[in-house]
């Protein structure tokens, strides 16, 4: 359910920034939108960039003018984007489970006998 709310929260950003025109690109976001945002943040999964988010959202709460917290709701807009992709990337499931090398088994990534690259396996010996 989070994730589907997370693309279409992330479609809905994408959407507005491409309705205005380049012109007012550095003026596509308004105060009133920081509740939405809010919202929207709140629904992304923990991490560095959901925390950047969230601290250009409190900044733009406090801005004292209307261009101010414009240039932070961008900055949030970015942070979110970030993080909604890692989300939606977490949620994918793992292509290939490398099985690494144990005491019966060397001739697996990070045995002995393995000659390939280590795939990330830790050394076996």
């Amino acid at each position: 359910m989070r994730v589907v709310l997370t693309i279409a929260a992330t479609a809905f950003l994408a959407a507005s920034a491409f309705v205005s025109s380049p012109a007012s690109a550095a003026t596509n976001f308004a105060c009133s939108q920081v509740p939405e945002a809010q919202r929207f943040v709140d629904g992304l999964h923990p991490g560095p960039n959901t925390s950047a988010a969230q601290k250009h959202l409190d900044a733009a709460k406090n801005a004292p003018n209307e261009t101010r917290c414009s240039a932070e709701l961008k900055r949030v807009d970015y942070y979110a984007r970030r993080s909604a992709a890692a989300d939606k990337h977490a949620a994918t499931p793992n292509r290939r489970r490398v099985v690494c090398a144990d005491a019966l088994h060397q001739n697996r990534p990070g045995g002995s006998d393995y000659h390939g690259p280590s795939r990330g396996c830790p050394k076996v010996m």
